[in-house]
């Protein structure tokens, strides 16, 4: 016993010993990381955006006045691109082709990041944050520091019913349009006929637009193309209606693209085929869109079949009714049978 207690005293200054130890790491570690630069970056949310989203990228940088910003990821410049304009890589001294931000006296900056319009993909991005117009092998020695974003690009989805469509029968357009936007534009379009409204998106990203029976009434026989456009964050629909026009109102502060109503302008088909160019084009890039081929048959006296059932409903009554007789066949011969082993028996 007197030999185990004579340890007790090497085995407390060891414990404090390793305590003092502890405690002055502890005190030594931030002060050292505060004397030596630093930057930092982060992007408000939850990370993933909807292009067209205005991003809200914040920091500090406690090396120099100006903090850099530029981006890499897919389809981009190996060694990054400005943020404005990611298609411009980004180049080793020159500040021009960063995105610069002033550091504010207490260290800290700020940037709102609009990116609609931008060239660019769905998919995962790094921001850097730097506090010199560098890049790549040149951050070993130059304070920086790096985000994660995820972009996406709204879709849109949209379905109609019933079809085909029937003169004076009402239809209905119903669909999905994601981004939080508040509202989609539906174009319905014809030989000699174009409709547009603006249809309201709900809070949980779908919408319903429903055509009634005075609207289906003026649709012409045959083809017909349904566009539901998406004005993406922005909330701006590029792609519009000017009296006889189809216009682009980005392109050249407003341009008419092709004449869609009176003489002279495209129909069916042709009108379909130059609103996908017009949605398609480089100024537009913003809005997106869906389109739906539907037929206008009948008189306002039909009734229109539902969905994914081809032909018409009245067919398939008879050649149901034909083979019902059949179902029974099994029943009478097993009565017919049971009445037999009967009267044997009898």
């Amino acid at each position: 016993m007197p030999k185990s207690d004579s340890k007790k005293p090497s085995e407390v200054w060891k414990l404090l010993l390793l305590l003092i130890m502890a405690g002055t790491a502890v005190l030594v570690l931030p002060v050292s990381a505060a004397n030596k630069p630093f930057v930092t970056i982060a992007a408000q949310g939850a990370g993933s955006y909807y292009l067209g989203e205005d991003v809200i990228l914040a920091g500090m940088n406690s090396d120099t006045g100006s903090t850099y910003l530029y981006i890499t990821g897919p389809t981009l410049p190996e060694s990054g691109g400005k943020l404005t304009s990611p298609e411009q890589k980004t180049v080793n001294g020159n500040a021009d082709t960063f995105t610069v931000v002033s550091t504010k006296t207490d260290k800290t900056w700020k940037y709102s990041w609009y990116t609609a319009g931008l060239v660019l993909d769905a998919g995962s991005y790094t921001v850097y944050a730097v506090s010199k117009p560098y890049f790549g092998d040149q951050l070993a020695d130059t304070p920086y520091g790096t985000t994660s974003i995820i972009i996406k690009k709204p879709f849109i989805t949209a379905a109609l019913s019933p079809t085909p469509v029937v003169k004076g029968q009402p239809f209905h357009v119903t669909g999905t349009a994601e981004g939080n936007i508040p509202h989609v534009k539906v174009w319905i379009i014809g030989d000699n006929y174009v409709y547009t409204t603006i249809t309201p998106v709900n809070i949980d990203d779908n919408f319903t637009f429903t055509a009634d029976a005075a609207l289906s009434e003026k649709l012409p026989a045959g083809q017909n193309y349904l566009f539901v456009q998406h004005p993406m964050q922005d909330n701006q629909f590029d792609i519009d209606i000017s009296g006889d026009y189809v216009r682009n109102i980005k392109l050249n502060n407003g341009t008419n693209l092709f004449k869609i109503t009176g003489t002279g302008s495209l129909q069916g088909s042709d009108a379909a085929d130059a609103l996908i160019a017009a949605f398609s084009s480089v100024e537009a890039r913003d809005d997106t869109y869906t389109v739906i081929p539907f037929k206008v048959t009948g008189a306002g006296s039909s009734t229109a079949q539902p969905t994914g059932i081809p032909g018409d409903t009245t067919a398939s009554t008879p050649y149901r009714t034909q083979n019902l007789p059949f179902l029974f066949i099994p029943v009478g011969g097993l009565l017919l049978v049971l009445g037999i082993v009967l009267w044997k028996r009898h």
